[in-house]
């Protein structure tokens, strides 16, 4: 039972927003409710979502082989969807740990361009949510985008800006870190090797980012890539309105999604439940959505996006041999794992 402690606290704190969104909303679990739903255009919230999983995993296999390492396509969607799960049931985000211990275990990928790989797919979805989520804003609320939006994008635009600030100046003190008296004076001689040790991973994280920079045509097809997964997230939104017969501006739907996915940029919650849900509701409401409809439209997001996702992507890590990052089978992880081959089919 305690392998599967994790799953009960996300029941229970998904069975607790559950109610505390309909309480706030005033909706009733009941026929009538469920009614209001339009099977075709909530299907398509489904359709949407898995979208956008596939798209990421295409882009996280496009990002490692401008690096220089190739790996299946089908491959790395599922290793994406294993990394979901487990950031689902395991604190902070312990699915970007997972998935780059299964990159070295199956493709001998060092652990830092593992690293860098995913490094550069969170670099991606902040510029594209930002973008969107400014460009809706201008579009969608002229002149009167409340304070608290205006705050949080102006907080992801200074860390975005810091962390790009970061991969141009660090490897031009590279040598000053290695070679400098005063630091070869204050670190002992004893930790010296390990502090070198931990240079030479920083800068290969470094270097392995900046690798994309110097391919422009891939980084272009992948900055394009990660704006159709993220405007996934607004069509999830825009169906699942349509679904309960709720019509906004297309503007105010992509407001809403982008702003919400900010919100959750630092999940504090497993799922990021209560985070999310709270965000798109107040959104919504701003657009003149009632509470009771924009309560219904998140709860409908989430069983797409979370409570239904859980069990399919936790299907899928264990299909693909990738709960062995999960230590549920000791002698799995002891055992080298054999490489995993590229699949064929699907290469582009």
């Amino acid at each position: 039972m305690k392998k599967y402690k994790r799953l009960w606290i996300i029941l229970f704190l998904s069975i607790v927003t559950v109610f505390g969104l309909m309480r706030l909303g005033n909706l009733e679990f009941s026929a009538a409710t469920l009614t209001r739903v339009d099977p075709v255009w909530f299907s398509l919230v489904f359709v949407a979502f898995y979208l956008s999983v596939i798209a990421r995993g295409w882009r996280w296999r496009r990002i490692l082989k401008t690096m220089g390492w190739t790996v299946g396509s089908i491959y790395a969607i599922a290793l994406l969807m294993a990394g979901l799960f487990t950031s689902a049931i395991l604190p902070a985000r312990a699915g970007d740990v997972a998935r780059v211990v299964m990159l070295k275990q199956d493709y001998k990928i060092p652990i830092s361009q593992g690293v860098a790989s995913i490094a550069a797919e969170r670099v991606l979805d902040v510029f594209a949510i930002l973008s969107m989520a400014m460009l809706s804003a201008w579009w969608a609320l002229p002149g009167r985008v409340p304070d608290y939006v205006i705050q949080l994008i102006m907080v992801v635009v200074g860390l975005l800006g810091l962390g790009i600030l970061g991969l141009v100046v660090i490897p031009s003190i590279e040598n000053f870190l290695r070679e400098n008296a005063f630091l070869k004076k204050i670190i002992p001689v004893k930790i010296w090797p390990l502090y070198q040790k931990l240079l030479d991973f920083g800068f290969s994280l470094i270097q392995g980012i900046r690798i994309l920079g110097q391919n422009p045509k891939a980084l272009i097809f992948i900055i394009g890539e990660s704006f159709v997964i993220w405007f996934y997230d607004a069509l999830m939104v825009y169906f699942a309105l349509v679904s309960i017969g709720v019509f906004i501006p297309p503007s105010a739907t992509l407001f809403t999604a982008m702003i919400s996915d900010l919100a959750t940029a630092v999940p504090i919650t497993p799922g990021a439940l209560g985070q999310f849900d709270a965000t798109m509701i107040a959104l919504l409401s701003l657009f003149g959505v009632s509470t009771a409809n924009a309560t219904l439209a998140t709860l409908l997001v989430r069983i797409a996006q979370l409570w239904t996702f859980i069990p399919v992507s936790g299907l899928v890590t264990y299909i693909f041999g990738f709960s062995r990052v999960l230590n549920l089978n000791s002698a799995e992880l002891a055992r080298p794992a054999t490489p995993a081959p590229a699949s064929s089919a699907v290469e582009s």
